[in-house]
């Protein structure tokens, strides 16, 4: 099946859309399983860790953190020869405000990558997880705890909350196409539709209210342009309900001398996110690990209120290589 025959399918079949939004964060390219479940076991390597911690809108008076990790790798290669299945466990939390308005999630995934060319890749990727949302009341006031002169907290707020927290399951499937021209030259680009189930989202059980459809694309290489340079550009687009995100960019990567048993590379870009927000990233390579931090400097209205004061984030990934011997192991074809 052709990649774009493949992507055709998946779009045009689930694109619907409500109203919700997302956690989303500015390294997108360090929350590989986050951002497409076709990706679990897609990479040069046994086992992949990564974690992801973002802190936004602390200068404002609704700051809201999200800290997420992952862990995938590979199952049976020996009898799957070129082919990867692959398996994922994503764990998100995110809160946000005085209500302290929090999400969790719990996830697994599946993902066949078939190898159609020499240097062609196709995955298919299917997640499913439980979630919970969950809200607190303590640092809430209500109008109606004004009692005339000043604020009461003793007053009753008159608010009757029928539950204060919901839980419900989650579905997302999954595209990616891995085009591999060498060791240092390589892109993915995949599409992933998120929540296809539509769960519901209310704390008062309103079966009307429920959580969006997320469609997201997203391209990302790797290129070599000399013996020390690579240049990495990346782009995200997402569409859900009524919202839109894009972040698109590109980041240097430069390899120090090599030394015996050691590989680092220092990285340094920048990111944008139209209308919204510059971003720049530094980050470091030392051999199977990738850290990487980021700035979102504001640049939208809300720049009046934050200072132009947006959110820092870390990223990291970490990637564990077992030595196999040749006679006994073909090597996964994909680095």
């Amino acid at each position: 099946m052709k990649p774009l025959t493949i992507f055709g399918i998946l779009v045009f079949a689930f694109c619907l859309s409500l109203n919700a939004q997302d956690i989303h964060y500015s390294q997108f390219y360090l929350s590989p399983i986050n951002l497409n479940p076709a990706l679990s076991g897609v990479f040069n390597g046994d086992m992949r860790f990564a974690a992801n911690y973002r802190s936004q809108w602390s200068s404002v008076p609704v700051p809201y953190t999200t800290t997420s990790g992952s862990f995938d790798g590979k199952i049976a290669p020996r009898k799957l020869g070129d082919n990867i299945l692959g398996a994922s466990l994503l764990f998100n939390y995110d809160q946000a405000g005085d209500s302290r308005m929090g999400l969790l999630q719990l996830g697994g995934a599946l993902a066949y990558t078939q190898r159609v060319t020499e240097r062609n890749f196709i995955s298919l990727g299917f997640q499913m997880g439980g979630a919970q949302r969950r809200f607190h009341t303590d640092k809430l006031t209500f109008d109606s705890q004004y009692n005339g002169d000043i604020f009461d907290p003793n007053l009753s707020s008159q608010e009757v909350f029928p539950q204060l927290s919901f839980y419900f399951l989650d579905f997302s499937v999954g595209a990616n196409w891995h085009f591999q021209l060498d060791e240092r030259t390589k892109f993915d680009a995949g599409v992933a539709l998120h929540h296809l189930n539509e769960p519901q989202q209310s704390f008062f059980a309103d079966e009307s209210i429920r959580l969006a459809k997320k469609i997201s694309f997203n391209w990302d290489a790797s290129i070599r342009m000399g013996k020390q340079v690579d240049v990495l550009p990346a782009f995200i687009y997402q569409i859900q309900g009524t919202y839109q995100e894009t972040v698109l960019g590109l980041s240097f990567k430069y390899y120090m001398p090599n030394q015996t048993g050691k590989e680092i590379g220092l990285l340094i870009g920048t990111w944008l996110r139209p209308t919204d927000a510059i971003i720049p990233s530094v980050g470091i390579q030392y051999n199977n690990l990738r850290v990487g931090l980021s700035y979102d400097v504001n640049t939208s209205p809300l720049k009046i209120a934050s200072n132009r004061n947006g959110g820092p984030e870390i990223g990291l990934i970490y990637i564990i290589s077992k030595v196999k011997s040749a006679k006994s192991y073909k090597s996964c074809p994909i680095f």
